[in-house]
């Protein structure tokens, strides 16, 4: 009687998903006075055992098939041409060996890699969406912006003569305006250059006239205030500038005043 086994029923884990082992099912017979716990104990060391098994396995492997892929890439990396190499040390981001990687894991058709890449195809194509509507907005403020600006104030007389006597401290500075008529002006600035033995003339706009003497000095400056007529101006500009050209007295009109 005491060499007689029989098959005995143990249970573990969780019934409703399995968790019950019939021993006799596949031909294992158990000693009947095995207890739960020493069948426990040796299902434990038994499973223990193969995963570190496993773990060696798999290190071996990845280990392996790491070193095999790294030797393959490596004649591939010297055919990069120059100017790839360039781009590559200069402007990417990534390294050869990046992109070499990247092409193998596309090549090999692995589903997780291309679905990486669609992932990011989208995220970068939000990403460019929400840069297109910024750069949008930021026209439509610069837009808006500018038709908010004030118009340009035009300076005073005063503020135009306080200017111009900070620009030529040393010049004798004359007002032309509605009390002067355009034939006195003419006289005035035509006696002025003859006293003076003017060498050479300049013109600024429609704001004022300068003399220059041989010492490169300038005596004189004659300004059109905003109420001359603009008719008036160029008439008197246009008879100095013949006078100029017929004493051989240098003449030169700058379209922009700067002031």
């Amino acid at each position: 009687m005491t060499n007689q086994k029989r098959t005995r029923r143990f249970e573990f884990g969780n019934e409703r998903f399995g968790g019950a082992y019939t021993p006799g099912e596949f031909e294992f017979n158990f000693p009947e006075d095995m207890s739960r716990e020493e069948f426990e104990r040796m299902f434990t060391r038994r499973m223990n055992a193969l995963h570190r098994r496993g773990n060696q396995f798999a290190d071996e492997f990845f280990e392996g098939a790491s070193k095999a892929r790294k030797e393959n890439l490596k004649p591939l990396s010297i055919r990069v041409k120059p100017h790839t190499k360039e781009f590559f040390k200069n402007h990417s981001i990534l390294s050869p060996r990046d992109v070499l990687e990247m092409y193998e894991n596309f090549n090999s058709g692995s589903e997780a890699f291309i679905n990486s890449l669609i992932e990011d195809e989208k995220n970068l194509e939000k990403e460019l969406a929400d840069v297109q509507e910024k750069l949008h907005n930021a026209r439509l403020f610069k837009e808006k912006l500018s038709e908010m600006e004030p118009g340009i104030d035009v300076l005073t007389d005063e503020d135009k003569l306080a200017k111009l006597k900070g620009m030529y401290e040393n010049t004798n500075v004359k007002s032309i305006g509605n009390e002067t008529s355009p034939e006195r002006a003419k006289s005035d600035i035509i006696r002025m250059i003859q006293i003076y033995n003017t060498q050479d003339v300049s013109v600024w706009g429609n704001d004022y006239l300068i003399l220059t003497v041989y010492t490169n000095a300038q005596p004189a400056l004659f300004y059109f205030k905003n109420e001359y007529s603009q008719d008036d101006i160029d008439d008197v500009i246009s008879h100095v500038k013949k006078y100029c050209e017929e004493n051989n007295i240098g003449f030169r009109a700058f379209e922009k005043s700067d002031i």
